[in-house]
């Protein structure tokens, strides 16, 4: 399994079009990155039972929406990287949460993931339907927050 520093999981998303100006962080030194087929398989799979084991499926206006999914999803996420047998050591896992502003205008929250050191390895990923989604140029550009 691969690991990047911090610095290297934020120089990589600038690189791959995230406005660096964003309030950035990332929490701890070294990251694992998952894989895609991780993020889109196993991953969406227990997600899903998670979310319905604790009937969080549903969007609720305030209550339970885009935030809440996203903070959900990469706590949940690292809670299975600690689970994973053999994981590198002292490390957390490269899913974290990212705020932007929708070309629709709309601000929202889903997940990103770093599944490899290439910019290209940038994925973004929509908690609420736990598929992997593209942001245009615009989105990538007016990211409020991210996460790790």
């Amino acid at each position: 399994m691969k690991i990047l520093s911090a610095t290297e999981i934020l120089l990589t998303l600038a690189v791959a079009g995230y406005d660096a100006g964003a309030g950035w962080n990332a929490a701890d030194r070294r990251y694992a990155l998952p894989t895609r087929g991780f993020i889109e398989g196993a991953f969406s799979s227990a997600l899903w039972s998670f979310q319905k084991f604790f009937d969080v499926l549903d969007w609720r206006e305030e209550a339970q929406d885009c935030d809440d999914f996203a903070r959900i999803a990469a706590g949940f996420a690292q809670i299975l990287h600690c689970l994973t047998p053999g994981r590198p050591p002292a490390t957390a896992l490269a899913v974290g949460e990212l705020w932007y502003v929708q070309d629709s205008g709309e601000g929202h929250a889903i997940n990103v993931a770093l599944c490899g050191p290439s910019p290209e390895d940038v994925i973004t990923y929509e908690p609420q339907t736990r598929k992997v989604v593209e942001l245009s140029v615009t989105e990538k550009a007016r990211v409020t927050m991210i996460r790790f």
